[in-house]
């Protein structure tokens, strides 16, 4: 509002300035554009009319006005709300018009200058071929380059004047400019102080590993340049255990095992805090679920420091994990017991499918802690299974016992079968039926040695040596074969063996279909994550040719053979093979998705989604969704809706946002694959929009949808309290159990109830389903053993494989010597209930019915023995004798005892007085009140730290023992050092659990020996007899 229509003047108009733009000469049109820029904020609406003649003003290059022209047509388009074509105009306007830095504060700038950065950075990614001429609007095609290119740089050195270095990164990451990324490190790095610098540095390294708009070319380029100035910044004795841990992820993410092999090595030639150092970078890099690369890391480091030597690849992790579910176990075998005594009941023991549900269910809830005892005490109920389920039942084993590798062999000797060659050395005959326990045992063999991140290397060369010796001589019998190649896959995870590869190509071409699909997915197991077949990949130059040409050979015999078994663990073992490859399986993946066969793009599907986990790929997401609703099979859908949660679950909250839609889906397979994905994605989260989104579909009319609802659900509810969700978690554990007990249900729907009660309370309540490690990177171990274990859909034996992705949820804190302070403490910001075990179930006793007695008052009894004693006393006079009368007062004074009630002091009171007395204690019960919760405790070490609970959980640094780390969470296993060496410890230490009988006497204190005749022999002579007889040595 202009101030004369404010002083109550005439309202100022615009009318007679646009009046001259019609006119012909160019002065009085220059004057009227002046006058019309300095009042466009007001008078915008009315100039809006002739904005088809301020273009053409500003498209007329001899135009002494075109420039105010184009501003004042751009500010127009920016009050219409139009920020592009506003900012086509500004561009054209000079920089007095338009000015970046002076007039930065304004709104107009404000909006133009994000226009203009989001239409640069579409335009440099479309220059990298990462954007398609069908996302850039037309509008913006038709800016210049060139000037966008001029603003940004403006804009960037605003950034550099207001110290703003992570917002100049974040447009120069967008735009894929690695010039420009190094650029504004270097000015970051000159200018800066020491902790700006590292927060610069941590912002770009955490940009360049989410690869969520990046290539993953452009990311390891900008590596590369982080890894130069990390390790300038490693220098600075402040940050030096940030720069350390940065340094080594980034090095990690780039392959490059040699340098983190030096900075561990120079960490542990140092002081003491060093050392500490370095032996948590071990642990963090066993954490990232990398084993081949850890395995060349420990390489690298001389044999002089056995320490890290045994975190990396001397199995202490696979110890810790182990040490810890054996002793926190918190599983309830009643839980077994009622599931056992439901299946029963209802004659669903002689389903073999429920039965063999049970099993799997037993090796869920003791995941890790080897309790095996529900197994041993009801073998008869064990032995029911047969067949493939005998197979099954034998290989759960393996996952009882996960880790268990010093034992291994003892434990599975009476399942495993006999060796492949006599004591001549020749080979025996196989026989070619049967075999189903044997072959359960070497699956479980390689269970127990693949389960575990951190199990030895040279326990896991042993048993992969003896796996591959029956390997070899099994092919007769398709049943051991199977077992074998899966546990040759487990233990040779990663190797990229080619000795290996070769043995599995020879069962793939044997034509048996249950056989030859293991060696498909086992073949994948040991090529996981190297690119094998693709242009670019981790193949070792001497065996590139080899594995390329087995890769083509598969691809073709895939198509030729007419085995669907044979096809689905070929496309299962190319998509493993593609692990984290990004867009360099793009090609693999485009073959694959566009073949007739269903299997293939099946296949397809998985390999997209491992090649992007935890990318959250925009282009990923878009090819899964089209194919969600587009595809023929069923199977393909039902892949690609799964999918999403393997590439979206750095970011879980997307998945049920991205399938609500699909939870209304016509097709059944799509809704079940719906509440599956959004199981995964929230696992452990306790969420409850999530909940809520799947309670709809537990009453769905087709039961497998069901079946997937209530594993979603067991999913979301893992290592949950019983206060969670507005305890609503005990209804749906209470519904678990009567799903199994009712007759009504099918069976389908029955397996995902009782496969549920296992998941839910997985690895004795302290396991949980996590695809990522502490430090961000993903968990190879645990997205494929998840990947395997969702095809239990085709083949129930894979159920087994979720064993590979539990992931115990301990902390423990570890001094220098691996021991363990027993007074280290972390404080947890919650009430002690809210992450508490869920309260174990009561056995149900049977309650027999009672006579109840009733109480007449005093008064009446009282009335009675009066009428009693007249009655009597007439009889008496008439005649009567007296003995009735006897009997009468001695019932009437019974029942008068009945009523009185004795006192303390002996004394006896009516009924009356007994209600005061209730009232009373009533009274004083209703007095007593429960204690408030505290709002926050303390967790002793080791503990168990879920994920949710590691947000609110914080160190005391004030106590002895500090972690080497103190800004890390309190996840995982933390060194930590001691600020008073001097005093005396407390320390506990790790030990795996043994298989011999934990009842057994200890071994007798350490004592000499004085043999009876030498001279030093003393002995007591004010002693006893019966003393001396206890010194004197034996003859």
């Amino acid at each position: 509002m202009s101030t004369s229509s404010a002083l109550g003047g005439a309202r100022e108009s615009a009318s007679g300035l646009l009046a001259m733009l019609s006119e012909p000469d160019v002065t009085l049109q220059s004057h009227a554009l002046h006058k019309l820029l300095e009042k466009i904020n007001v008078l915008w609406h009315e100039v809006a009319e002739v904005l088809p003649e301020l273009e053409s003003i500003a498209e007329e290059s001899t135009h002494p006005a075109r420039q105010v022209a184009a501003a004042v047509a751009s500010r127009v388009f920016f009050h219409l709300e139009e920020p592009v074509q506003a900012l086509r105009l500004a561009l054209e306007s000079s920089e007095q018009h338009f000015d970046v830095v002076r007039e930065r504060q304004s709104p107009y700038v404000t909006c133009l200058t994000g226009a203009a950065v989001d239409a640069y950075i579409k335009k440099k990614q479309k220059q990298t071929d990462e954007l398609s001429a069908e996302q850039e609007d037309d509008d913006e095609s038709s800016l210049d380059l060139v000037k966008l290119q001029k603003v940004v740089e403006l804009m960037l050195e605003r950034c550099f004047a207001d110290g703003h270095y992570t917002h100049a990164l974040g447009v120069a990451l967008e735009a894929r400019e690695v010039d420009k990324v190094k650029q504004i490190l270097e000015r970051c790095v000159a200018s800066c102080e020491p902790s700006k610098v590292q927060a610069t540095l941590k912002y770009a390294l955490d940009a360049a590993s989410s690869h969520q708009t990046a290539s993953k070319k452009f990311c390891e380029q900008v590596l590369q340049i982080l890894v130069v100035y990390l390790e300038k910044q490693i220098s600075s004795q402040l940050y030096k255990a940030e720069a350390s841990i940065y340094y080594c992820q980034a090095n990690q993410m780039l392959r490059n095992a040699p340098p983190v092999s030096q900075m561990i090595t120079s960490l542990l030639n140092g002081p003491q805090t060093d050392i500490l150092l370095g032996l948590q970078l071990c642990f963090d890099l066993v954490d990232s679920g990398d084993q081949n690369f850890v395995h060349q890391v420990s390489e690298g480091i001389s044999q002089e420091h056995t320490a890290a030597k045994r975190v990396l690849t001397g199995g202490f992790v696979s110890e810790l994990a182990l040490s810890f579910l054996h002793k926190n176990s918190d599983s309830d075998k009643l839980i077994m017991e009622n599931l056992k005594k439901a299946l029963e009941e209802r004659g669903a023991g002689r389903n073999s499918v429920l039965h063999n549900c049970a099993v799997a269910t037993h090796a869920y809830l003791n995941a890790g802690t080897t309790n095996d005892s529900f197994l041993r005490d009801h073998l008869d109920w064990m032995k029911k299974a047969s067949n493939w389920a005998k197979f099954s039942a034998t290989a759960s084993l393996g996952v009882v016992h996960a880790g268990h590798t010093t034992e291994a062999m003892s434990l599975l000797e009476p399942y495993l079968p006999s060796s492949p060659n006599n004591e001549e050395g020749e080979n025996q005959a196989v026989s070619a039926t049967g075999g189903f326990a044997e072959g359960g045992s070497l699956y479980a063999l390689g269970l127990v040695h693949g389960s575990h991140v951190g199990s030895s290397w040279e326990k896991r060369k042993e048993a992969c040596d003896f796996l591959r010796q029956h390997l070899r001589a099994s092919h007769a019998n398709e049943t051991i074969s199977h077992g074998a190649a899966l546990g040759v896959g487990l233990t040779a995870f990663g190797t990229n063996s080619l000795e290996v590869i070769n043995e599995l190509k020879e069962l793939l071409y044997t034509d048996s279909a249950v056989a030859g699909e293991s060696a498909g997915v086992a073949l994948g197991m040991v090529l996981v994550g190297s690119g094998a077949g693709n242009l670019q990949n981790s193949i070792n130059s001497t065996d590139k040719e080899e594995i390329a040409e087995l890769l083509t050979e598969l691809k073709n015999y895939a198509r030729e053979t007419h085995h669907e078994k044979l096809i689905r663990g070929i496309a299962l073992g190319i998509a493993l093979m593609n692990y984290g490859q990004e867009e360099n399986a793009d090609a693999t993946i485009e073959e694959m998705r566009s073949d007739r066969d269903p299997i293939l793009r099946y296949g397809a599907q998985y390999a997209l989604a491992l090649a992007y986990c935890g990318t959250g790929s925009n282009k990923a997401i878009r090819i899964l969704l089209h194919t969600a609703v587009s595809d023929v099979s069923d199977d393909v859908r039902m892949a690609a809706v799964i999918g999403l949660a393997f590439v979206l679950y750095k970011t879980p909250e997307r998945v049920p946002q991205l399938v609500k839609l699909l939870l209304e889906s016509f097709n059944p397979h799509v809704r079940y694959a719906s509440c599956m994905a959004v199981g995964i994605a929230m696992a452990g989260s306790g969420d409850t929009e999530s909940i809520a989104l799947l309670e709809p579909m537990l009453d769905d009319m087709t039961d497998f949808v069901r079946q997937g609802a209530l594993i979603g659900t067991s999913l979301i509810y893992m290592q949950q309290s019983d206060s969670c969700n507005s305890r609503k978690i005990k209804s749906f554990r209470e519904r678990l159990s009567s799903i199994v007990g009712d007759k009504h249900q099918s069976t389908l729907t029955k397996m995902g109830a009782i496969l549920s009660t296992g998941i839910i309370d997985a690895g004795g309540r302290n396991c949980c389903l996590d695809l990522g490690s502490r430090n961000g990177f993903t968990k190879m171990n645990s997205a494929i053993g998840l990947a395997l274990w969702l095809q239990h859909w085709h083949w129930y034996p894979m159920m087994h494989m979720l064993s590979l992705a539990l992931t115990p949820t301990s902390t423990i804190g570890l001094n220098k010597d691996f021991q363990y302070p027993k007074n280290f403490e972390i404080i947890c910001n919650s009430k002690p209930s809210s992450f508490a075990y869920p309260k174990r179930l009561e056995e149900k006793k049977e309650e027999k019915k009672k006579r109840v007695e009733t109480v007449t008052l005093s008064t009446t009894a009282k009335n009675k023995a009066r009428l009693a004693r007249k009655r009597a006393k007439e009889d008496a006079e008439l005649g009567g004798g007296a003995a009735p009368m006897a009997v009468d007062d001695k019932k009437e004074d019974e029942d008068e005892v009945k009523v009185q009630v004795k006192t303390e002091g002996e004394e006896s009171m009516d009924i009356d007085a007994v209600e005061e007395v209730v009232v009373d204690i009533e009274e004083k019960k209703s007095k007593k009140k429960r204690d408030p919760e505290p709002t926050s405790h303390r967790l002793s070490n080791p503990c168990r730290v879920t994920k949710a609970q590691a947000e609110v959980c914080v160190f005391d640094l004030k106590q002895r023992y500090c972690p080497i780390i103190p800004n890390e969470k309190p996840f995982g296993v933390i060194m930590l050092t001691d600020h008073t060496p001097e005093e005396e410890e407390d320390l506990g230490t790790v030990k795996a659990p043994s298989v011999e009988s934990e009842d057994e006497a200890d071994a007798p204190e350490p004592f000499e020996w004085t043999p009876p005749d030498h001279p030093d022999l003393q002995i007591d002579t004010t002693s006893s007899e019966a003393d001396k007889e206890v010194v004197k040595a034996p003859e």
